[in-house]
């Protein structure tokens, strides 16, 4: 096979044509939590637009998911922040209220089971915490009230996932509390520009994500 000459190029094109050969592919591998691309829409997940959102399809908005393509049994919705021609900012996989959990013991074990799954994609976090206000309510047999008042604050959080993922910003898991329904695991996930997909959000909505 006779070899192109790339003299019988513009100097300009034979130029680009070999900068671009020779450019770097990123081959980082996407961030698919519970199956779920930053690029699919709402109606394809069989999500529904939470109380206040637009009642068009795949309308900017937030939407809870009954199911993912690769659901968790450990999560029984999961909650979406939606931009339309943006795509997912990010998504919060919610497990089942715990009510009656006064000591921890049932949410702890389903936060263990939880950091298990999410270190297993992730890796080792980056932070670990467990904060509380007061030394006495490090006690655990204070433990859902201190979480429900917000005096106490348990979370591992993963930072910087765009140096191994080519979609990722970061992702946290956290142990969250109502009065009304008890205790809940919070696994969040957060697709690239995740900043920049909330504002558009908040504009389009008037509303921030989480409220």
């Amino acid at each position: 096979m006779m070899a192109f000459d790339f003299g019988m190029l513009p100097i300009a094109l034979a130029a680009a044509i070999v900068t671009a050969s020779s450019a770097p592919q990123d081959t980082s591998p996407p961030m698919l939590p519970f199956g779920i691309a930053q690029d699919m829409r709402p109606s394809a997940l069989g999500c529904e637009a939470i109380d206040g959102g637009s009642s068009t399809a795949d309308a900017t908005g937030q939407y809870v998911c009954k199911a993912a393509p690769e659901a968790s049994s450990l999560f029984n919705e999961y909650i979406l922040a939606y931009v339309k021609g943006t795509g997912i900012c990010n998504i919060s996989a919610v497990s089942p209220y715990i009510a009656g959990d006064e000591d921890g013991r049932k949410t702890r074990a389903l936060f263990a089971k939880a950091y298990q799954l999410m270190s297993r994609q992730l890796g080792k976090p980056d932070e670990t915490v467990d904060h509380a206000d007061d030394g006495e309510l490090r006690d655990n047999s204070q433990f859902e009230a201190a979480i429900i008042n917000e005096d106490r604050q348990i979370f591992d959080q993963w930072n910087d996932l765009s140096l191994r993922f080519g979609n990722a910003e970061s992702a946290s898991l956290t142990i969250s509390g109502s009065e009304d329904l008890g205790l809940a695991v919070y696994g969040i996930f957060r697709f690239s520009g995740n900043d920049d997909c909330l504002r558009k959000l908040e504009l389009a909505t008037g509303r921030s994500a989480g409220e």
